[in-house]
């Protein structure tokens, strides 16, 4: 059961990080972003579903994704040097936008944008958070 308290520390502290590297989206991009008026219910609301979405598809279908392409990423990482990490993490930002509906991407150049946004406010949150343990 400890792991299960580690990884509900872990999914809260990305959950928190995320709601405000999403905040900084929409501040960021506000042009190249769909949402509804800011500081209304429903503002709130997308952006606090796409941060729980980030938080599930980047801690659980990300690595699933990297895992299942791993044959083929080893050697695209290698031909690009990283960039296809930043590719697999750009669409699992597009495909938790897809799952709010209030939260709309006007192009892919904004969403490559937001996924170094939301990369960078991630790194600074697992410095101040700490990243998911392993210790038994």
């Amino acid at each position: 059961m400890r792991w299960l308290s580690r990884e509900i520390s872990f999914l809260l502290a990305r959950l928190v990080t995320n709601f405000f590297a999403v905040l900084a989206v929409t501040q960021l991009l506000e042009n190249g972003i769909v949402l509804p008026d800011r500081g209304s219910d429903r503002f709130w609301l997308a952006v606090f579903s796409l941060a729980v979405a980030l938080a599930v598809l980047n801690s659980y279908v990300r690595p699933a994704l990297e895992l299942v392409l791993k044959p083929i990423s080893c050697l695209l990482k290698l031909l690009t040097f990283g960039l296809s990490h930043f590719v697999i993490s750009a669409l699992v930002f597009w495909a938790a936008t897809m799952l709010v509906d209030d939260f709309t991407i006007a192009d892919i150049g904004t969403a490559l944008l937001g996924t170094v946004i939301v990369a960078a406010v991630g790194a600074f949150g697992s410095l101040a958070f700490g990243g998911r343990s392993t210790d038994e």
